[in-house]
C-alpha cells in the first residue's frame, strides 16, 4: 500500500484491517491474553509481573519511577505493591532523604518468582517474533518509538 489514506481513519479508503493502531492493539490484546492464563498458572497476575520486570531493572524503585515505567496509575500500583507484599514479594522502606517517597524492593522470593517466569515470557516473545527478523523487530522499536514521541506532544484539541 502506496495510499497513506489508506491508514488514515478519515479516508474514505480506510479499513480496520490496515489501521496501525488497531493491528498494535490487537497484537497486544492476543500477547498479554495468553501472558494472563501462563502467569495465572503460577500465581501471578499480569500487573504483578510487570512491577516485577520494572523492579529488575530499576530496584529499589518509588512507587511513582514504577506507576509511570508500568504506564499504571499510581494509586494502582499501590494497591499491586500491597498485594506484592502479602505474597512476600517485595519490601518496601520510606527513601532515607525523603520520607514521603516509599521505596519498593524485590525480596529474595519475588526475585527467586522473576527468574522463573522470565524464561516462560520469553518463550512467548519467540512464539510472538517468529518469522521476524532481527532487522525488523529493531525498525518496529524505532517506529513505536517515533509514534510514542509524537504522541507525548501536546494534543490535537
Amino acid at each position: 500500500m502506496e495510499n497513506r489514506g489508506d491508514y488514515d481513519p478519515s479516508s474514505p479508503t480506510f479499513r480496520l484491517e490496515n489501521s496501525p493502531f488497531y493491528l498494535m492493539a490487537h497484537a497486544d490484546f492476543k500477547y498479554h491474553e495468553d501472558m494472563d492464563k501462563v502467569l495465572h498458572k503460577h500465581g501471578v497476575s499480569k500487573p504483578i509481573y510487570r512491577v516485577m520486570t520494572v523492579l529488575r531493572e530499576h530496584q529499589p524503585a518509588s512507587i511513582g519511577a514504577i506507576a509511570e515505567a508500568a504506564l499504571t496509575k499510581r494509586s494502582t500500583i499501590s494497591r499491586i505493591i500491597d498485594r506484592m507484599i502479602e505474597q512476600g514479594l517485595v519490601t518496601t522502606e520510606p527513601n532515607p532523604e525523603d520520607n514521603r517517597i516509599t521505596e519498593v524492593t524485590l525480596t529474595a522470593t519475588g526475585q527467586q518468582t522473576l527468574r522463573k517466569l522470565t524464561p516462560i515470557v520469553g518463550r512467548q516473545f519467540t512464539r510472538a517474533m517468529d518469522g521476524v527478523s532481527n532487522r525488523d523487530i529493531a525498525h518496529l522499536l524505532r517506529t513505536l518509538q517515533k509514534i510514542s514521541a509524537n504522541l507525548s506532544k501536546l494534543p490535537i484539541e
